[in-house]
């Protein structure tokens, strides 16, 4: 008998039961409309700029003062600009990714390939109809800017703007060294 009364339960049973307890209430108690004032908090005096120490001394600077190693920033900037134009144009199809293997870590690599296998299925068109212009694959890439920023010894962060015939694309990479060379071991694409 309990089987059959459960198959027979009323509708605002069942929507007690999947919509649990009574929510509190979130208002404080008092009269609505009645704006509560925010608490004030006072600002330090300038009584001089706050200094927070990095833990292995300043990071070097590119421009031109002390500890800078310039020569290491432009070819660090090299990397980042190459590495950054030949994925994309690896993923508009005019290069192939194998010419990346000797920058791109293991993990970055098989992502790029994914990620270009994915671009290649999506961009499949049906057989376009007689007489219609096919699509040239060649996309000329201009790196409009490179940015590098050292973390840490042998570790330096990039980020390059480029355009494609299409839009302006942002790429953040982090090379480092390893093993004497330098391998880029993250790469985004937007």
């Amino acid at each position: 008998m309990p089987a059959v009364t459960q198959l027979h339960r009323s509708p605002t049973a069942q929507l007690a039961e999947v919509s649990g307890a009574p929510r509190p209430l979130l208002t404080p108690p008092g009269q609505p409309g009645t704006p509560t004032p925010a608490p004030v908090i006072p600002l330090r005096s300038a009584a001089g700029p706050v200094s927070v120490p990095f833990p292995g001394g300043p990071p070097a600077r590119s421009d031109g003062l002390p500890g800078a190693d310039q020569e290491l920033f432009r070819r660090i900037s090299g990397i980042a600009r190459s590495v950054a134009q030949g994925a994309l144009e690896v993923l508009g199809g005019s290069r192939p990714l194998q010419q990346l293997a000797r920058w791109l870590d293991q993990e970055n690599y098989e992502r790029l390939q994914l990620r270009t296998n994915l671009v290649r299925c999506v961009g499949a068109s049906p057989a376009s109809p007689a007489g219609a212009p096919a699509a040239s694959a060649h996309r000329h890439i201009v790196i409009r800017s490179a940015r590098v920023c050292p973390v840490g010894p042998g570790v330096f962060e990039a980020s390059v703007v480029a355009f494609d015939q299409k839009r302006v694309r942002a790429v953040a990479l982090r090379i480092e060294q390893r093993r004497g060379a330098w391998r880029v071991t993250a790469l985004e694409i937007g």
